[in-house]
């Protein structure tokens, strides 16, 4: 059965001349590749790296990002990709909580890296990737100490030796991939090869993706939705894959342009700072014949100008770091669905049932259709379980399906919809108020251009409805807003916002998901502005 290594090792054999990776000046076809994978390979075996070791990887994306990765791989050892924006405390803790034995980082990140080795004295494996920073982030000169190794340095020393592949088995553990921690400390969840097959397979099937394809990666890759659900299933094929250190909507831009890129991964925001980008009409994005977002809402009319003006083949997904991609919105029904997550994927078997925190509720137990309850999932790709955490396995992992904590809603035609995180839903004057539906609503007012609700404590509802915008239109008011909600059909009177305020932009996550509980903060500390 197929692993990540023997993925790799197929698709070198196929297509061992063709473009693999691209970044910056960085080029590799993927025999070009595969010798630095196994340079690597080597060299942390070496290093005393040895099968079911974790290596922590805490690296701005670029093309090292992918090649510690696939190393980790081959080797057998368990790669622990980390988010680079992530605090010296935050960054102890999941290395700690791991039990990595080596840190792999940029240089650019190295005050950071000072330290995490004073809060890790016990770490004494470094490999320092150098060359990578995107301009501005450049690294002030630093003497790293003797322990600390170059990346480059290892590869090319070992260039020659075949790096020692142990016989690895679909259920041997590849990664520990933590979640963001939007409701608490972060979880590992344990993704296995098995797994992550199954995740790479699920999207070439669904995406269609072949070796022709050219894809842009702007998507970190410590992220399941940048790394397992995107760029694997990518390399399955023998794809190219062109990857941007950094987000920025007009390098993206020049980026479809200059690849001819075939198909792109964006969460919405990206998209509409494309799209409304002053130099979207100058560039040719006539290559692109798929889009794949997720994580929030497009309105409609800014999707009907992606359809019409960026790439007419849009997908709309909803996945989650224990399960990845699980339902997806085809771009047949993109505009008449829209707001919807689509259906389940291929591998993908899902429920909505009761949402009750004060019991187990079982499988069987499903809620009518047009009724919000929590989502469940089963499939091959879900996790394992979660790395040193067995209250949380038993809460979540039960009976072979994933009780994601999201709550959802099925309508007639079988398509899902999400309603808001169990944990997000707000109760004010006694009833039960989900955020999407307020946002939904809100997504229809014009002049607003992104919409988030939460409730906030309030001595006589409980908690009051408080509804946070970013505008296209510098002249929308809150009593503006406030009016249309009242003027809605689609809205109760409990559920309309008790008070609107105003953002430059919404706090999210890689993926897309919006970060309330930053929101609530910025509520406490009366940093928000409010519009008048």
């Amino acid at each position: 059965m197929l692993t990540i290594t023997s993925l790799f090792e197929n698709t070198v054999a196929k297509y061992p001349d063709r473009l693999a990776l691209v970044c910056g000046d960085a080029r590799f076809t993927y025999a070009q590749w595969d010798a630095r994978v196994r340079g690597l390979a080597q060299a942390l075996f070496d290093l005393g790296v040895r099968q079911t070791d974790r290596v922590a990887i805490f690296q701005k994306t670029s093309d090292a990002t992918a090649t510690a990765y696939l190393a980790c791989q081959l080797l057998g050892a368990i790669a622990v990709p980390m988010n680079y924006r992530l605090s010296a405390n935050e960054a102890v803790f999941i290395i700690r909580d791991a039990g990595a034995r080596v840190l792999i980082y940029d240089d650019s990140m190295q005050p950071v890296v000072v330290k995490i080795e004073q809060g890790l004295p016990d770490l004494r494996i470094y490999v320092r990737v150098t060359g990578h920073a995107s301009p501005g982030d450049e690294p002030d000169h630093y003497d790293a100490p003797s322990h600390h190794h170059d990346f480059d340095a290892l590869i090319d020393g070992t260039r020659h030796r075949d790096a020692p592949l142990p016989p690895l088995k679909p259920d041997d553990i590849s990664a520990l991939v933590y979640t963001s921690g939007t409701t608490g400390r972060p979880k590992g969840a344990i993704h296995t090869h098995g797994n992550d097959v199954a995740i790479a397979t699920n999207c070439v099937m669904e995406y269609s993706l072949t070796s022709t394809d050219s894809a842009l990666h702007i998507a970190p890759l410590y992220h399941v939705g940048g790394m397992q659900a995107y760029f694997m299933p990518h390399l399955m094929v023998g794809a190219a894959n062109i990857v941007l250190p950094r987000y920025d909507p007009q390098r993206t831009l020049a980026a479809i342009a200059h690849y001819r890129v075939t198909t792109l991964f964006a969460v919405p925001t990206q998209i509409q700072d494309m799209l409304f980008h002053p130099s979207f009409t100058q560039t040719d994005h006539s290559s692109l014949r798929m889009i794949t977002t997720g994580g929030a809402a497009i309105p409609a009319a800014a999707m009907q100008r992606v359809i019409d003006e960026f790439c007419p083949n849009v997908y709309n997904g909803y996945g989650m770091t224990e399960a990845s991609l699980t339902l997806l919105l085809h771009p047949r029904d993109a505009l008449s669905r829209l707001g919807s997550c689509g259906k389940p994927t291929l591998i993908s078997t899902c429920r909505v049932v009761t949402n009750d925190p004060d019991r187990a509720v079982p499988s069987t137990e499903s809620v009518e259709r047009g009724e919000v309850g929590q989502l469940i999932v089963r499939g091959p790709q879900l996790a394992r379980a979660y790395w040193n955490n067995p209250g949380e396995t038993a809460r979540r992992f039960r009976d072979g399906w994933l009780y994601t904590g999201d709550l959802f809603s099925v309508d007639e035609g079988g398509y899902f919809h999400f309603r808001g995180r169990a944990d997000d839903m707000i109760v004010s004057g006694g009833e039960n108020i989900y955020p999407r539906e307020v946002e939904e609503v809100l997504y229809h007012c014009p002049g607003v251009q992104e919409a988030a609700v939460i409730g906030v404590p309030d001595a006589k509802w409980g908690q009051a409805v408080t509804a946070f915008v970013v505008r296209s239109d510098a002249q929308l008011t809150e009593d503006a807003i406030i009016a249309f909600c009242k003027a809605s059909d689609d809205l109760a009177p409990y559920k309309r916002p008790k008070k609107v305020l105003f953002l430059e932009r919404l706090p999210l996550n890689p993926s897309g998901k919006v970060l309330r509980r930053e929101l609530a903060a910025s509520v406490d500390q009366n940093l928000l502005r409010t519009g008048t």
